[in-house]
């Protein structure tokens, strides 16, 4: 600091001092911060969103001003029920993707009609119906279920047939049935599709045994063809706002 002081003159002025009180001045020494090195920079983030059947629509709706529709195309996968916009095509870094899906809602998905993979006890369908009771329509018809479904009984008949195919080879078919207490269908309202009325549909009972267990799938062919309709219509029905909207952007039927 005294080398600080020899080696260089400060001058001082301090408006309106009188020199009653001592004044502390304070050096600091070293180096002035440096300017930081600039950002690195990044490829840009592209666009990637999935989420209801509209989505692709609304997109278009606010941004295809700033796309090029020629570089844009559109993809339908009715078997999956999806639609997906694609944008800049050839570009790997600004290729963006946007989707929408029918969603289906929680009932539907819950209770599993014509789901090959949701099996239930009847029991536990019986609970489920009995929480669930405002998808019928009175109470009695429900309660009566829930009561056969809760108090199950079955009885399995096995049939062993022997068969020859026309090369004379021989199998035998086995083939099993299940004669219950439960009827052989009945009715439930339920929303099958987000933004779909509810619809009654009839459901039968499919009985299969696994490990000498009885279990339960519900098949309903009416529930299948309304939601196959009402899938379909929801489909073209965005296909032809997406033309009015971008009329150059291709759009391709997988």
């Amino acid at each position: 600091m005294e080398d600080l002081l020899k080696d260089n003159k400060v001058v001082l002025n301090i408006e309106n001092y009188n020199g009653d009180k001592p004044i502390e001045l304070i050096v600091r020494e070293g180096k002035a911060a440096t300017q930081p090195d600039p950002l690195p920079t990044k490829a840009p983030i592209p666009v990637k969103f999935a989420g209801t059947l509209p989505s692709v629509t609304e997109w278009l709706g606010k941004r295809v001003s700033e796309i090029d529709q020629k570089h844009a195309f559109v993809k339908v996968d009715r078997e999956n029920n999806t639609i997906t916009l694609i944008i800049n095509e050839n570009d790997p870094y600004l290729k963006g993707e946007i989707q929408g899906t029918i969603a289906f809602t929680d009932d539907y998905k819950r209770i599993g009609i014509n789901d090959p993979n949701k099996a239930w006890e009847p029991n536990k369908l019986g609970q489920f119906f009995r929480l669930n009771r405002a998808m019928f329509k009175d109470k009695e018809s429900s309660m009566k279920l829930v009561s056969n479904l809760k108090n199950f009984t079955a009885n399995a008949k096995t049939e062993i047939q022997k068969q020859k195919d026309p090369s004379g080879s021989r199998a035998d078919v086995y083939k099993s049935q299940v004669e219950s207490n439960l009827p052989k269908s009945f009715q439930i309202n339920l929303g099958i599709i987000k933004g779909m009325a509810k619809t009654t549909v009839e459901v039968e009972f499919d009985h299969y045994l696994s490990d000498g267990e009885c279990y339960l799938q519900l098949i309903s062919p009416g529930c299948k063809e309304a939601v196959d309709e009402y899938v379909a219509s929801c489909i073209d029905a965005e296909l032809d706002k997406i033309k009015e909207i971008a009329p150059d952007i291709a759009i391709l039927e997988q």
